[in-house]
């Protein structure tokens, strides 16, 4: 015997005739999860029926001991979860889903849900971006009500131009704009901080030394500084409306915001300031 829905009907493990049919829409309890069986004792069908009102004086019935009722299913392809993966990027990354690809989709098993038109929500990672293999969860409801959730893993790359070098540019060498060039490539295959924009390379620094045709990251490049060792700079320490002001001079390169050592050249201390621009380093007193 087959039950098509969330619960058991008469109608589904019982032939009805006549008056009978009537009570096909009878519930004899809840139906198991898909693709698995239970089974129903025939007391219980039959203090169903009681309980229904049926009247047994026009009714004759056989009904056995036991029996054994499969919840029919429907078993959901990897070709659909990528579809469904699919729409969902489409929905998530907007304008950016025409740079994305699903490499491929690694499912835990066989996925069986209860028969009938079923729907569907991704839950996205939400400590990571939908970049390189991301675990993903998938919920399937039929009609509206929720059924089964799998994990499965998604391989997706996303496209994107970023910033090459484009000859090779050595450690404390100023990146010029012509040093520079941009290739397509899968950002998921690409370290953090690689940048796509080479107007972010250009004037910088280089803190290593840079390969060309690969990737230029953040972290290797540097501003250029706007102190230099050596440099005679204004200290200034402010506290109020009380402003000190000292020559000094630059114990080390510092680019504005950057802390640096310096040494007032009237007290001969060695005082620790921020670069506010290339004259002047604001120290605390």
């Amino acid at each position: 015997m087959t039950a098509n829905g969330a619960v058991i009907r008469l109608g589904e493990v019982a032939v009805l005739e006549g008056s009978a049919g009537a009570l096909g829409e009878l519930a004899l309890g809840a139906a198991p999860a898909a693709g698995e069986s239970r089974t129903l004792e025939g007391a219980r069908v039959l203090d169903a029926l009681r309980r229904a009102g049926a009247d047994f004086a026009e009714i004759t019935y056989t009904i056995p001991p036991v029996i054994r009722v499969r919840r029919a299913s429907q078993e959901v392809s990897e070709a659909a979860v990528r579809q469904i993966l699919e729409s969902f990027l489409g929905a998530a990354l907007g304008a950016g889903a025409a740079d994305a690809e699903l490499r491929s989709v690694e499912l835990p098993g066989p996925i069986r849900i209860p028969a009938g038109a079923y729907t569907t929500r991704v839950v996205p990672p939400v400590d990571r971006p939908l970049l390189g293999r991301v675990r993903l969860e998938i919920e399937f409801a039929v009609e509206d009500r929720p059924v089964k959730s799998v994990w499965v893993t998604a391989d997706i790359g996303l496209y994107a131009s970023v910033v090459v070098a484009t000859r090779a540019v050595a450690r404390g060498e100023r990146v010029a704009a012509a040093d520079l060039g941009t290739e397509r490539r899968d950002l998921s295959q690409m370290g953090r901080g690689v940048l796509t924009d080479a107007a972010d390379a250009a004037g910088r620094i280089a803190r290593t030394s840079l390969v060309p045709y690969t990737p230029v990251r953040r972290d290797q490049l540097d501003l250029p500084a706007d102190v230099h060792r050596g440099d005679v700079v204004l200290l200034v320490a402010e506290r109020g409306r009380l402003r000190i002001t000292a020559p000094g001079e630059a114990r080390e390169d510092g680019t504005r915001g950057q802390q640096v050592h310096v040494l007032n050249r009237v007290s001969r201390k060695d005082l620790v300031g921020h670069v506010v621009d290339n004259t002047t380093v604001a120290v605390d007193f």
